[in-house]
């Protein structure tokens, strides 16, 4: 059962968290980042602009700049320390919809043991720097994303919480609201984790980069410790955010393709006859209604591709149309085996909506792409299959949501 426990978060006060709070650092662009720095005093961005400053060129130099930062707006009480607590994190959406999960810390060495279990591969690359990041700040503001099926007494618990008066309340420029509940009550502590730890396993949804890059980061703490290292430092835990399977929501990750490998459009349609049944509908712009329909665009119009499942037996994967997709389309009609480094496809996110359809079709339309694939959303019981069979979905099949903004709560790893 995975261990989960409280911490002294690190978060800004109410006076502070409007301008402090950001959304992720991947979710702007350069010089968006330039125009809020320059348009706010004390935020997010301030603390970690060292990372993209172009005066700055040795990354540790980097990393412990960044570090001293956050120690100046604790220092300045621009954030506040909390004594060892829970946090209740909701967001409301702008179409009413809500969504809540349980802020705390969980074990490394669950993750290793595979109670907290995975169904996406990573980028090497991609890991080893952020590894490096936490070993220069030693913090984590933005915590990996944990699912469980439902538990009624933990979501008792977390509604009895969220009748009390939040400590931070802000709205986002896209109109979302977010809220925090600080849960400092010792026995509610005890009866939070108490349910939380009778759970038999938990799954990564979101934030896999960040669940290894915290592996290695541990390893690495661990080899600087001079005494016995008893598993209950620090260093062992990293921040998660535990959703319940009922409110997470799973949004569509959708291709779009440079070339159709030599082949002419007609010729490329009846290939595809013999892994889909295609039905052309114009201009029409629709959503996949189900599993293994995908949404085709190419040379302006639109078609609905219907997989011919009895092409696909591997368990589990199958269930997937990303998977399904590049075993029929991609690798033996396109020649791309390498979804991660080929140049030839990329990837846009959807939203489970037409406004989704619209992006990827501005996308091929204005771009230099000559297709776009969109799909019906993975559904969590898959996402879960495939953790619990010890397999790993096609990369970027799953935009989950809730996205939680940067520095609401911090961990710090030198607690």
């Amino acid at each position: 059962m995975p261990q989960f426990k409280p911490f002294k978060g690190i978060r800004p006060t109410e006076d502070t968290a409007k301008e402090f709070v950001t959304s992720s650092v991947d979710r702007y662009s350069q010089g968006e980042i330039e125009s809020y720095i320059k348009q706010t005093a004390h935020s997010f961005l301030h603390v970690i602009k060292p990372t993209f400053d172009p005066l700055l060129q040795n990354d540790t130099n980097r990393f412990l700049q960044v570090r001293e930062n956050l120690d100046e707006y604790i220092k300045n009480k621009i954030l506040v320390q909390d004594k060892s607590s829970f946090y209740i994190y909701q967001v409301i959406q702008p179409n009413g919809s809500q969504i809540k999960g349980l802020l705390g810390l969980v074990n490394i060495e669950d993750y290793r043991n595979n109670t907290i279990k995975k169904h996406e591969e990573t980028l090497s690359k991609r890991v080893e720097l952020f590894a490096e990041y936490l070993k220069g700040v030693d913090f984590h503001a933005e915590p990996v994303l944990l699912t469980y099926p439902p538990a009624q007494r933990v979501d008792l618990l977390m509604h009895a919480e969220m009748n009390k008066t939040p400590v931070l309340k802000i709205e986002n420029p896209d109109g979302s609201q977010h809220l925090l509940w600080k849960v400092d009550n010792r026995l509610t502590i005890k009866q939070m984790k108490e349910s939380i730890e009778r759970l038999p396993q938990l799954y990564i949804a979101d934030g896999h980069h960040r669940m290894e890059s915290s592996d290695q980061y541990t390893t690495h703490a661990t080899s600087l410790e001079t005494d016995e290292v008893y598993g209950d430092e620090a260093f062992n835990y990293t921040l998660a955010m535990l959703v319940s399977n009922e409110e997470l929501i799973i949004n569509d990750y959708n291709r779009v393709i440079k070339d159709l490998n030599g082949l002419t459009t007609q010729e490329f349609l009846t290939r595809l006859e013999d892994y889909f049944d295609i039905l052309p509908k114009g201009e029409e712009l629709f959503l996949p209604t189900k599993k293994h329909h995908i949404l085709m665009y190419l040379d302006k119009t639109f078609y609905s591709l219907y997989s011919k499942t009895e092409k696909c037996t591997t368990e589990g994967l199958c269930e997937l149309d990303t998977y399904v997709f590049e075993e029929t389309l991609l690798k033996p009609i396109l020649n791309i085996h390498d979804t991660r480094n080929d140049k030839r496809v990329n990837f846009v996110y959807g939203t489970s909506c037409k406004e989704g359809i619209e992006e990827l079709k501005n996308t091929v339309d204005t771009q230099d792409y000559v297709a776009g694939f969109a799909f019906y959303p993975v559904n969590v019981e898959d996402l879960q299959l495939i953790a619990d069979l010890g397999l790993k979905m096609p990369p970027k099949s799953t935009y989950i949501e809730p996205k939680p903004l940067s520095g609401f709560a911090i961990y710090d790893l030198k607690e």
